[in-house]
């Protein structure tokens, strides 16, 4: 976490009728998770249907939210249109996780980025977790 902050990014569909596997078949992409409607869920409130593609690439986190977004755009994008048919019946987001050891700075995207997210149909979603590193005690203390 070099400049105080670092992100996660998935393409998530969530639906009350979403079948996950379905959509793996469909897409010929390996979620990185999935959640069925109805499954006990933190807190033991019920689960919404959930599929999660984080690029395959297994637990990645990035120094720029704009690079994993692009990254995921681009694995996803010769797929859009089959995503877009689920669009009627679920909401299609792009979830961003901004851990952050320091309260400065923060995610910055191009106009570009902006546009081409527009063009794929999906909402952007950013959740903030502080995250403590070392560097970050050693300051507290």
């Amino acid at each position: 976490m070099t400049n105080g902050h670092e992100y996660t990014v998935e393409f998530r569909i969530f639906s009350k009728t979403l079948d996950p596997n379905e959509i793996t078949r469909e897409l010929g992409l390996q979620p990185c998770q999935i959640r069925i409607e109805g499954a006990p869920g933190l807190g033991k409130r019920p689960q919404q249907g959930m599929w999660a593609y984080d690029g395959g690439e297994g637990n990645i986190t990035w120094e720029s939210l704009a690079d994993g977004l692009t990254f995921l755009l681009d694995k996803l994008w010769p797929h859009r249109e089959a995503i877009a048919k689920y669009k009627p019946a679920a909401t299609l987001m792009w979830w961003c996780g901004n851990f952050q050891s320091s309260f400065d700075g923060g995610p910055t995207l191009t106009a570009t980025l902006l546009k081409r997210l527009g063009e794929f149909g999906a909402e952007l979603f950013i959740d903030n977790y502080f995250a403590q590193n070392d560097e970050t005690e050693q300051q507290m203390e």
